[in-house]
């Protein structure tokens, strides 16, 4: 409500046509796959008391800080640009639990270096298996048992209270897929890297899953991206820097 996190900028002709023709996010989801291959990562990351998932949460945050298209998203046929830095991910409260996946949504700084976001991380993790998180998992819970036809109508009339940007801060700031990225780690269960489709609901532009890391640091990541958010050579640009980051770890760490 009252553009807590959107800052609305001008439209170009070819933009608007695009979002016309395409007005809704998955309609307009495209699919890539980046190929890892930094046979220092891994040393890197044992030397410097890091894991990988954090230290992609932090190759995340500075590609978003050097390249701010990528906070930009699209509603209600209009564009905008996140003012906060959030990305969701899913927690397992148990791993013994198959069913106690929560999904938490991290805020971060542009400064913050890989072990000040490996912090922010860990005390998420904390929290969800000690059973102190809130908010959006609470509601989803009490949303799965309400009907169908209920849900709908109301998931109808939020739609358009989001679209004029009259949700209320509370909802905004704790559901998660009212965020800048959403990140599966299902290298952490075993998994390899896939294409995820795009949430119509939320304000997310892209998503973003990632395999398992190998010993000689080579690891798949699986990206769906609306886009209509940037030019292919932005976005382009944007993934040469996220990969040199991820390959040349050294030049990254303060």
């Amino acid at each position: 409500m009252f553009h807590f996190d959107r800052i609305p900028h001008k439209t170009k002709f070819y933009q608007r046509t695009e979002v016309l023709m395409l007005p809704k996010r998955q309609d307009a989801v495209i699919y890539s796959t980046l190929h890892i291959q930094s046979p220092s990562l891994p040393e890197f990351l044992k030397t410097n008391d890091l894991r990988f998932f954090p230290y992609v949460l932090y190759a995340c945050v500075k590609t978003a800080q050097l390249h701010p298209i990528l906070k930009r998203f699209v509603m209600g046929s209009r564009f905008y640009t996140h003012r906060h830095l959030w990305i969701s991910t899913v927690i397992k409260a148990d791993k013994s639990d198959e069913d106690s996946n929560a999904f938490v949504k991290l805020n971060f700084d542009q400064a913050q270096s890989p072990k000040e976001v490996k912090a922010i991380l860990d005390q998420a993790i904390s929290s969800t298996r000690q059973g102190s998180t809130r908010g959006a998992n609470g509601l989803m819970n009490a949303l799965s048992i309400i009907p169908s036809s209920v849900f709908r109508f109301a998931l109808w009339i939020a739609q358009r209270l989001d679209n004029l940007d009259l949700l209320p801060n509370s909802l905004l700031r704790e559901d998660p897929l009212h965020t800048g990225m959403i990140i599966a780690n299902l290298g952490s269960i075993g998994g390899e890297a896939v294409h995820h489709h795009l949430f119509n609901w939320g304000t997310c532009s892209i998503v973003m899953t990632l395999g398992t890391l190998s010993e000689d640091g080579h690891v798949e990541i699986g990206l769906a991206v609306d886009e209509r958010i940037a030019e292919g050579i932005g976005f382009f640009k944007a993934m040469e820097t996220f990969k040199a980051i991820l390959e040349h770890p050294d030049e990254h760490l303060r």
